[in-house]
């Protein structure tokens, strides 16, 4: 990938940290930015030093925490860091925004293809968290504030192509649209669906058997 990622690490736990900051400087694609010691000033430092990608440890008030930032920049991409993933949380942080999730038992190999995916603004499930979205479906969980709603059949097309992790671009190409046209088509869909990005648009149409993984 060509050029750098700038990675932002909005983490308390000290020792992952320094771990993680070791990690990543060996990557020529990623660049760290921002001071992230003190959780008040997140926000702030994210809109000074705008970092594409911002890795941010799951804690009880995440929820809040995620939603400030992308209130504060909504340009910018959130994947989760988390020892525990399970379904209920899954659920509730895709409805606030977040573009990914990682293990912080994962391979730096796997965190390193979490940033660099969610960067392309793709959502990002690691192993983990992937069987969690399997059980999501198998037992039809649901999210209480959410209702179906009507899509037209272009509109189901793009949700198919969003669901296989296809871009604007290259749903425009695949279906003979303007790429302003695709995104004005994905806009509609997020706001019927109640979705903030592209992870919550899967998430609903898994839920609703709109897409199935094969």
């Amino acid at each position: 990938m060509k050029g750098s990622i700038k990675v932002f690490i909005a983490d308390n736990q000290l020792m992952y940290k320094v771990g993680l900051k070791t990690v990543l400087k060996s990557y020529d694609s990623l660049s760290l930015v921002g001071n992230d010691q003190y959780k008040e000033s997140w926000s702030e430092d994210i809109v000074k030093y705008g970092p594409d990608v911002v890795l941010i440890d799951l804690e009880e008030d995440t929820p809040s925490v995620a939603k400030s930032i992308l209130k504060a920049a909504p340009n910018t991409s959130i994947v989760l860091l988390s020892y525990i993933i399970n379904n209920e949380t899954i659920l509730h942080l895709l409805d606030v925004g977040a573009m990914g999730f990682v293990s912080k038992h994962a391979e730096p190999s796997e965190i390193v293809e979490a940033i660099e995916t969610a960067y392309l603004q793709k959502p990002f499930f690691c192993k983990i968290s992937s069987v969690c979205l399997t059980n999501i479906v198998s037992k039809n969980y649901q999210l209480p504030h959410k209702i179906m709603a009507s899509f037209t059949e272009r509109e189901l097309q793009i949700i198919e192509r969003i669901c296989n992790e296809r871009t604007s671009k290259e749903i425009a190409n695949e279906l003979h649209l303007s790429k302003r046209t695709v995104e004005g088509h994905r806009t509609r869909i997020m706001l019927k669906v109640g979705a903030k990005c592209s992870a919550g648009i899967i998430t609903y149409a898994l839920l609703n058997g709109i897409y199935q993984r094969t």
